[in-house]
């Protein structure tokens, strides 16, 4: 019984580390090719189809996306590449 409690408590242990080490990342996005008013719509929801992406804030008037994910489950490639591949280009804004 007691292997199994001590067995039971490092497991917990080894998986709380992993989410100790996970964070939420913002970053802001400069997007390509919104020319109109439904174009901020569908970045939003690609971004929000990302695993790990908490929020997406897209704006027309900037051309920028505001995305707030979990960098443990993705990437700024992983989001870049999302855009992309529904036609509208974009890349980590400085």
């Amino acid at each position: 019984m007691i292997k199994l409690v001590i067995s039971l408590v490092l497991a917990l242990l080894i998986f709380a580390d992993d989410a100790a080490y996970a964070s939420e990342r913002r970053v802001t996005l400069s997007v390509s090719n919104m020319f109109c008013e439904a174009c901020p719509y569908i970045v939003k929801k690609t971004l929000e189809t990302v695993p790990g992406v908490a929020k997406a804030t897209v704006s027309f008037k900037d051309k920028t996306a505001i995305v707030v994910f979990d960098d443990s489950k993705a990437g700024v490639k992983d989001l870049t590449a999302a855009t992309a591949k529904v036609g509208f280009p974009s890349e980590l804004k400085s």
